[in-house]
């Protein structure tokens, strides 16, 4: 080849290098732009997620919240004696400190809308904290229906056993009022409630209303055997009463003293009676008999001359100390008429 040859072809060898340069430069500002364009996209993307998270997370920290006080007032409200497990009131207490400590939104002063990495941690932390207060707000709720399950459950045991108590006790009364009734139907009454009682106490799904129902049957008939009982108490006292005044009327009839006073004379101022004691005029003196065993010093076989009159219409006279004698005779005077008195 000649010079001029030579010359040319180096000449076209630079410019085929020089466009390849700025094919390559071109295609490395389009790479670039392009990702800063790409990143650019992802950061907004980004932060729109966690600025939604937020708001999502602020809402379950207020139901959190709500849970958390609903759990208090029941915790507050419930005594160890009010359920049938006490260790459930124990999880529930458990479970409120752990949302306790959950309550709130964690925020980020570095999540920077064009700080891809600082909204992605941002982000990550929000999310964690939403399921942790969405599980706190799961477990006390459960937490919680255990309590509530627990007092039915003690509520249910107690009707029970009141309900078993009152049958015992019915049973009793129905076997020891047999005969002691005004109306016996009660009685077939309160048989018919004890058996329904006993079906409903042995039903395992009974609950407080059936089992304070069956009771307040048995109740009522309890008290109708009862009133039944005393019904016929009083009716058979009175009627006991009425006959006891028919006896004692009949025996008073039949006891009354029968009195008579025959013999009595009085001649020369002298008396004497069917007794067989006798007054003496001349004496004024009056010998009881000494051997009969129906007399006193005032008459015999219930005679009793201080209540004779004499023919004057005056008594005899009064004993007193001072006309009885010592040796038990008596000093008696006389009426104008000679009569002794």
């Amino acid at each position: 080849m000649g010079k001029d040859q030579d010359a040319g072809d180096k000449g076209n060898g630079r410019k085929a290098i020089g466009k390849t340069i700025a094919i390559i430069t071109a295609i490395t500002a389009a790479v670039i732009l392009a990702g800063v364009g790409g990143y650019a996209y992802a950061s907004n993307s980004a932060y729109d997620s966690y600025a939604s998270r937020v708001e999502s997370a602020k809402e379950a920290d207020s139901k959190l919240v709500k849970k958390i006080a609903e759990a208090q007032s029941l915790v507050k409200a419930t005594k160890e004696s009010d359920v049938l497990d006490k260790t459930v009131l124990d999880s529930l207490s458990k479970s409120l400190k752990v949302g306790e400590s959950r309550k709130g939104v964690p925020t980020s002063s570095h999540a920077a809308k064009w700080n891809l990495w600082s909204v992605s941690k941002a982000n990550a932390s929000v999310s964690n904290d939403m399921t942790e207060a969405n599980d706190s707000i799961n477990a006390i709720g459960k937490a919680m229906g255990k309590v509530e399950a627990s007092k039915t459950a003690k509520q249910v045991k107690d009707a029970k056993d009141t309900l078993n108590k009152a049958i015992s006790d019915a049973e009793t009364l129905y076997k020891d009022s047999e005969g002691k009734v005004q109306d016996n139907k009660t009685r077939e009454s309160l048989k018919t409630a004890i058996d329904n009682a006993k079906k409903t106490s042995s039903d395992k799904k009974a609950d407080v209303k059936s089992l304070t129902a069956a009771n307040d049957t048995l109740s009522k008939a309890v008290k109708s055997v009862n009133d039944s009982k005393n019904a016929k108490a009083q009716a058979d006292a009175q009627k006991q009463a009425q006959e006891q005044a028919q006896v004692q009327a009949q025996s008073n009839g039949a006891s009354s003293e029968t009195y008579s006073n025959s013999g009595y004379s009085n001649s020369g101022g002298s008396y004497s009676n069917n007794g067989g004691g006798s007054y003496s005029g001349g004496s004024s003196q009056y010998t009881q008999p000494q051997n009969s065993n129906n007399c006193t010093q005032y008459g015999c076989n219930g005679y009793d001359y201080r209540k004779d009159f004499d023919s004057a219409g005056g008594g005899t006279a009064p004993v007193t100390k001072d006309n009885i004698n010592q040796d038990g005779s008596i000093t008696i005077g006389g009426d104008s008429h000679g009569n002794m008195w």
